[in-house]
This record gives C-alpha cells, structure tokens and sequence, in this order.
C-alpha cells in the first residue's frame, strides 16, 4: 500500500525550516525563529514545543523526519557548546513529544544531500547548491533553511514512496 499522508520535515535549529505536505506534491514549507540570539535554552524550548503544537495542529502529519544534529567533532571547531546543546536538545524534545503521537523518523545530513543534490559536500557548497535544486523544482524558497527542510522532506518522500523517486533524484536526472 502507499504512502499517502502528510510529511512533516524539520531543519532543527534556533531557527527551524520546515515542510510539508503530501508525497508527490509540492510541499509548504517556511522557517521560525524560536528566540533571539542569546536566549536561553528553556526559552529555546517552550517556544518550539509551542510552535511544534501549533504546526502540528496545523498540517495534521501521520509522520515527522528530522535531520540528524551533527555530532560536535564533525563540525572540526565551527561550533559551540551552546549550540550543540540547543540542537541535541531540540532533538530530545522532539523525540519525547512524538512519543505515542505520531510515527518519528530521522535522517543524516548526508543522506540528504546525497539524495537531493547527487553527493554529500560541506555546507558552504551544499547549501546553495541546495536552495538552487529548490527552485529548479519551483519550491520559490528564500532561505537555506526552508531549502534544507524541503530537500529533507522529498527525501523523506521518495523513502516512502520510491515510484516517485524518479522524478526529481538527480541520480536519474539523464534516464
């Protein structure tokens, strides 16, 4: 049977880009801002969680994917203590809200960009390349983090439903 349901995708950070809809269909997508920079975690938090019931109540997903905090070592000193807390701990919140709600998936980032833009390279490569593909496809988005959210969510989507995967990998871009 297919997939049908709603895809609710998340680009977990300070602000968050998100997407969703349908697979096969052009997704919704936007990002929010959950505090000011230097606000405090629990702020961070509340916020999201209200946002998340919000959103949610919203666009009625049957499953939300996430992509992967990147683990600090990874990120070679391009980051803080603070921000790896905020990310990890948006994803614990996350997975403790999901909990008995709705199915929760996770994804890498470098399945991602793997699937959207034909290989895994750095952000600084990746992420125009990213906003780029976007809007090949007609997704009109204006930041890197709605392109993210976009690409994690037509991952998601051709996961779910590999008869449409055809028609947007660039994998099969030349067939």
């Amino acid at each position: 049977m297919k997939f049908t349901g709603i895809v609710l995708a998340l680009d977990l950070a300070t602000v968050t880009g998100f997407a969703w809809g349908r697979p096969g269909e052009v997704p919704e997508f936007g990002s929010y801002r959950f505090a000011k920079p230097g606000s405090s975690r629990a702020l961070i938090y509340r916020n999201f969680r209200l946002w998340l019931d919000l959103k949610v109540s919203a666009c009625k997903p049957e499953l939300v994917v996430f992509e992967s905090a990147a683990v600090p070592s990874i990120m070679s000193g391009k980051t803080n203590i603070d921000t790896t807390k905020v990310l990890f701990g948006l994803t614990e919140h996350l997975e403790e809200w999901a909990q008995g709600r709705v199915e929760l998936r996770e994804a890498s980032v470098s399945q991602v960009r793997s699937h959207f833009i034909g290989q895994n390279m750095k952000a600084k490569i990746a992420k125009p390349m990213t906003v780029d593909r976007c809007r090949e496809r007609g997704w009109n988005v204006e930041t890197d983090d709605e392109a993210d959210a976009c690409a994690l969510w037509d991952y998601q989507c051709c996961w779910l439903r590999p008869d449409i995967a055809v028609k947007g990998t660039p994998l099969f871009q030349n067939l």
